[in-house]
């Protein structure tokens, strides 16, 4: 997983939990303009304690916002005084993040796990129960995945083993330069006659 990957789901989390709600090579971030564009959620039933500074959001919750979504059968988001998101916490089976990224190629962003927790104070994404990061052909996969974005910081691990796939990217040629031939193949053995 590149740290964009991670990168890119607590961004969207971050970002389309802001409402009340990357692999290892870092590059490319959230799309800049999704924080710009309007936050819609649908849920089955929204329950608000403003005592207690919660909301919770039950049944099929979509967080749409820009290009990022989030989906979950529940969500629970903490906030502070002035309704910034201080903690955040989405359930599902599982539940999913997706976000498309900043750069050339415009890669989405794909995240996975049974429990995603976001920590505003802290500025880390937990992903706990099956979690799965992708971004293009890269991924993560393990039990826990921790992304500390303060410190461009990620983890994997827990009770199996993390699993990691990351694909070379092509090089571009230098100028001048061609790229090597391929190899011939040989012509496939046709019969003779005897």
């Amino acid at each position: 997983m590149s740290a964009r990957t991670a990168q890119a789901a607590l961004t969207l989390l971050h970002l389309g939990l802001a409402l009340t709600l990357g692999l290892t090579t870092l590059g490319a971030a959230a799309l800049q303009s999704d924080s710009q564009q309007p936050m819609l959620i649908e849920a089955d039933k929204v329950e608000v304690d403003e005592a207690k500074s919660t909301s919770l959001y039950l049944g099929q919750v979509q967080v749409d916002q820009g290009t990022t979504r989030l989906l979950a059968n529940q969500v629970t988001v903490h906030h502070r005084g002035d309704h910034s998101i201080k903690y955040i916490i989405a359930r599902g089976e599982p539940a999913s993040y997706q976000q498309l990224m900043d750069g050339d190629k415009h890669e989405q962003m794909l995240a996975f796990a049974k429990r995603m927790d976001y920590d505003a104070d802290r500025d880390e994404l937990v992903l706990t129960g099956d979690a799965l990061v992708i971004q293009g052909t890269d991924r993560v996969a393990s039990e826990r995945i921790v992304w500390d974005r303060a410190k461009n910081r990620m983890q994997a691990g827990g009770t199996s083993r993390a699993k990691i796939a990351v694909t070379p990217k092509d090089k571009p040629s230098a100028p001048g330069t061609t790229a090597p031939a391929a190899p011939k193949t040989p012509a496939p053995a046709t019969k003779r006659g005897p």
